[in-house]
């Protein structure tokens, strides 16, 4: 049987490339995404720290040390600052998400498309290949079947003269 050979595979490859490279780019951009969350948490954990620290030195009751608290509330809005310029980047990566998602799933669409032609296609190869070689099987069986009954009366009619 001859083999098949998908005559659009090198732009199923070019598909399926496309698409590897968008879960690639998805992926980085998750991991950046995941990256500033974490940066998001450790900033909020600090800014926490300098607002519970703040707390701390007004409350103790004794004398209030001015330069402190300004230090601890300065560097608190800066971090609040901070948090708000990461929380700006993660909007702008969740849009990129969104069109990586979207880029994916046509590529994916495109890929599986063309897998599925190729099934298509493969089928009618083997089912035509099995025709064709179904048909020269009966052919070849008729003309084994026409040499060996014509010698096959030469040999009977051998017996039905011995056995006059």
């Amino acid at each position: 049987m001859k083999k098949y050979k998908f005559k659009l595979d090198p732009l199923l490859r070019l598909r399926t490339n496309q698409r590897d490279k968008c879960q690639q780019l998805l992926a980085e951009v998750l991991r950046r995404d995941d990256e500033l969350l974490h940066r998001r948490s450790e900033t909020e954990k600090d800014r926490r720290m300098q607002i519970d620290e703040l707390r701390d030195l007004g409350s103790a009751g004794a004398e209030l040390n001015v330069d402190a608290s300004v230090s601890r509330r300065s560097y608190a809005g800066h971090l609040a600052g901070h948090i708000g310029s990461i929380e700006a980047e993660r909007a702008a990566l969740r849009r990129q998400i969104d069109l990586c998602r979207q880029a994916l799933v046509r590529a994916d669409q495109a890929v599986k498309s063309l897998e599925k032609l190729a099934e298509q296609q493969r089928s009618e190869f083997v089912f035509h290949q099995q025709a064709i070689e179904a048909r020269e099987l009966e052919q070849t069986w008729q003309a084994v079947q026409a040499r060996s009954s014509g010698g096959g009366l030469e040999i009977g009619s051998m017996r039905e003269q011995r056995h006059s």
